[in-house]
């Protein structure tokens, strides 16, 4: 039969009178306003999807969504919709949130669980670490506000980005507001506790034992329905979600302990628990801050690059400078930059020159000099004189901006091993409570009056929160940490695969050497000591690569300067014509034949001739990369094995494999081939390391295990690979193995103190040996106790 109700039960509506549409909602008949109604209602139910009505919290349908409409409806005003998301593929948008009351990766499977249910949502990727949510979704689909309003229906917190700083801060008051009523009830009622432990001391004024226990009521009530809300919330929303959360035994520990010493208290008689609750509620509630306070501190990538730039910068105008907030700057603006002054926002020179300090965004200490036309990165620092800096890009689009995004999408993306300890933690909630029951039915047949606190410490002490933590907590850590050393982290998986991967592949032009070309030889035909300025002059206005190895140098004026395609350049110094090029044009221009010039390979030559003479002949090679050569030597001390694959000549490929020592090369391979050279090491069951750079080397970076790629690339290469090295130089690819190590080390370390404590203390809590109050105290120091562990990566 329907329920006698007159609202929809799907839309909330009213029902019309003599309407008799009904839909079977979980074996009720359930009265529907409309056919529409009634057939989303049974679409739901055939679906398996009338779980749907579950995450409604007992309120009306339709009050409770014109409430989350009414909430959150600001989000899809235009000017904050642009503000707070961001252009991905296929014009979907991607909107970062985070989620307060998330406390474990349990409840972030629920929330993923849910969400990715929802029609128009691409991709969903979440931190239970950082407690940040990245959303792709299609906004045709779905709105901003109901993305939100659904976050918010499952008992959580959404905030955008914007709003976190200002709500973190009230949740942290009142934690610590909770934490002192707790206290302060918990010494009340032990003072109280003492004469009822003490029944001599009741002997002779029975009614004053009722007093103490009346006012240990009066103070427990308070501490359990202020200071322990958060427990009984999370469990409550976890449990209405059909979803067993770290809360659970922790709520249905202290609610037990409550609710059977208030009736302990009206029937006057046995031992009330008021004290053990407010020692719960107070040991765990502290344990959660300090937790959280060493979990953040430092592990929140955005809020760390965000402390990087300035909260103010210098605008130019027409007619004035004003100082403006960071958040208010827009592409195109001029801003002034004063020495010592930090970059507030990406941009280019457009007045002046100056030396900018980039080792907090690139892991370097050496200066760069930049000069008109290049491009500044907000965080760098000016060293030396004002420059004026025309902004490339809005505030939110900066370089940190991207990383910060990378960042987070590679926290929120679950390695293997994550994934079967979450599944494993949610199995042990189910245990834990298992044994709890077990343990309550053997102590009430045997001894009754050790029923409760038995129970009370099994529920607190088993609690797999430990377990939980083991793993994010250190990829998240390692992540920071690697950052900070120039290395951005693209897949958290790579963590994990590094330390076993022992065979290694480079690519040579891009990575092994620089971009810019060097000049690494001169023949001199007769004595001019102006031949590298004269150079310099020449190829100045040519783009070519082999001009590059000339911008170094102090250039004298040429007239009448001419580039022919593929020969070379030629201009008027001093009334003479000068020449510089291939061998061949050059033969053609001059009256005295000569042969050309042996140099070592991997050399480009360039000639330089005046009128008809050759003057000079330039041996054109690219640089080792800054790092290289201590990078390959480090690898093969630590039995890694090296090779060269690259597309250039072979004789050329060669001499630079025995400039930088390596013994495996191959030359003149195309992709196919470099991907067909990892598959034939990977299938001998070995791991590959591919270091590249460049769009050819994207396929490749895919193909292997490992991949590297740097930040000067392709950004299809990017795209491909698992870290992204910032800076110019391959040292941080040494501190990437070495911290990748310590996290397999520091992972492994948690999870056997996390196991270990659950299995060791789990039989001690069920054989009566463990108080209530010491289990408390026991897992949140187990917590705490990974999570410090975890930190020490940010440190080494």
């Amino acid at each position: 039969m329907p329920n006698n109700t007159s609202h929809c039960f799907h839309c909330g509506e009213p029902v019309p009178k003599g309407c008799q549409l009904t839909a079977n909602i979980d074996g009720v008949e359930q009265p529907m306003c409309c056919i529409g109604c009634q057939a989303v209602a049974r679409f739901l139910a055939e679906q398996c999807h009338d779980d749907f009505y579950q995450y409604r919290d007992g309120q009306r349908p339709g009050a409770q969504v014109d409430d989350a409409i009414q909430s959150w409806s600001h989000l899809d005003e235009p000017a904050v919709f642009e503000r707070l998301t961001q252009v991905s593929e296929d014009n979907h948008r991607q909107v970062t949130m985070k989620i307060e009351g998330m406390y474990c990766s349990a409840c972030g499977w629920l929330i993923q669980k849910v969400l990715l249910d929802l029609p128009g949502v691409q991709d969903l990727q979440i931190n239970s670490v950082t407690q940040n949510m990245r959303v792709v979704f299609d906004p045709t689909l779905l709105t901003l506000s109901d993305l939100f309003s659904q976050v918010a229906r499952l008992g959580y917190r959404p905030m955008y980005q914007q709003d976190t700083a200002h709500q973190a801060d009230l949740a942290r008051k009142k934690q610590l507001r909770q934490i002192a009523v707790a206290g302060f009830g918990m010494m009340f009622i032990m003072t109280l506790a003492v004469p009822l432990y003490n029944p001599e001391s009741m002997a002779q004024d029975p009614d004053i034992g009722q007093f103490f226990r009346l006012i240990s009521l009066l103070i427990a009530t308070v501490v359990y329905f202020y200071a322990g809300q958060s427990f009984v919330s999370n469990a409550w929303r976890d449990v209405t979600n059909r979803h067993l959360g770290m809360d659970v035994p922790v709520a249905l520990s202290i609610s037990i302990a409550y609710f059977v010493s208030v009736y302990i208290s009206f029937a006057d008689h046995g031992h009330v628990y008021f004290d053990s609750m407010a020692m719960f509620i107070f040991f765990l509630l502290l344990g959660r801050y300090v937790e959280s306070a060493v979990k953040h501190k430092g592990m929140d990538v955005r809020s760390a690059l965000n402390a990087l730039i300035p909260v103010s910068a210098l605008r130019l105008s027409a007619d004035q400078a004003e100082q403006i907030p960071v958040d208010q700057i827009k592409k195109g603006d001029l801003l002034l930059i004063k020495s010592q002054q930090v970059v507030p926002c990406d941009g280019e020179i457009r007045h002046g020159q100056g030396r900018f300090d980039e080792s907090l965004l690139t892991g370097e200490s050496t200066p760069v000099k930049k000069t008109i036309g290049d491009t500044v990165y907000a965080g760098s620092r000016l060293l030396n004189e004002d420059v004026t800096i025309q902004t490339t890009v809005n505030n939110q689009n900066t370089f940190l901006a991207k990383l910060a995004d990378l960042m987070e999408l590679a926290q929120s993306k679950k390695p293997k091993t994550l994934q079967t300890v979450d599944r494993i933690a949610g199995y042990f909630v189910a245990v834990v409570l298992l044994l709890a029951l077990v343990t309550g039915f053997w102590y009430l047949q045997q001894q009754p009056d050790l029923v409760l606190p038995v129970v009370l410490s099994v529920l607190i002490a088993t609690c797999p929160c430990a377990l939980s933590l083991a793993t994010p907590t250190a990829l998240t850590a390692s992540g920071i940490k690697l950052l900070q050393q120039g290395v951005l982290v693209n897949n958290t998986e790579a963590l994990q695969q590094l330390p076993h991967s022992k065979h290694w592949f480079f690519d040579k032009t891009g990575t092994l050497t620089e971009d810019q070309l060097a000049v690494a030889s001169i023949h001199r035909y007769g004595e001019n000591e102006q031949l590298e300025h004269i150079a310099a002059g020449l190829q100045a206005i040519s783009n070519h690569p082999l001009a590059s190895a000339f911008r170094h140098q102090q250039a004298v004026v040429v007239a009448d300067a001419q580039e022919f395609a593929g020969r070379g350049v030629q201009g008027v110094i001093a009334g003479q014509l000068w020449r510089m090029g291939s061998y061949e044009w050059i033969q053609s221009v001059i009256v005295n034949k000569f042969k050309p010039v042996q140099v070592e390979a991997g050399q480009t030559l360039v000639y330089l001739a005046c009128e008809t003479t050759i003057v000079a002949a330039f041996g054109l090679a690219t640089k080792p990369r800054k790092g290289a050569q201590e990078l390959l030597h480090w690898l093969k001390n630590n039995h890694r094995e090296v090779a060269i694959i690259s597309g250039d000549q072979a004789d050329t490929v060669a001499a630079w494999a025995e400039q930088l020592g390596v013994a495996h090369y191959q030359g003149n391979m195309q992709a196919e081939d470099k991907i067909t050279a990892i598959e034939q090491v990977q299938q001998q069951g070995l791991r590959c390391v591919m270091v590249g750079d460049g769009v050819n080397d994207a396929p490749v970076l895919s193909q292997a295990d490992v991949s590297i790629s740097l930040k000067q690339g392709a950004h299809l290469a990017h795209s491909a690979s698992d870290f992204i090295v910032l800076g110019g130089s391959l040292s941080p690819i040494k501190h990437a193995v070495d911290t990748a190590q310590k996290t397999h080390a520091i992972i492994k370390q948690n999870l056997f103190w996390a196991l270990l404590y659950n299995g060791s203390v789990t039989p001690v809590a069920m054989m009566g040996l463990l108080a209530p109050w010491m289990a408390a105290i026991g897992m949140s120091l187990s917590s705490l106790l990974v999570v410090l562990n975890s930190r020490r990566l940010l440190r080494g």
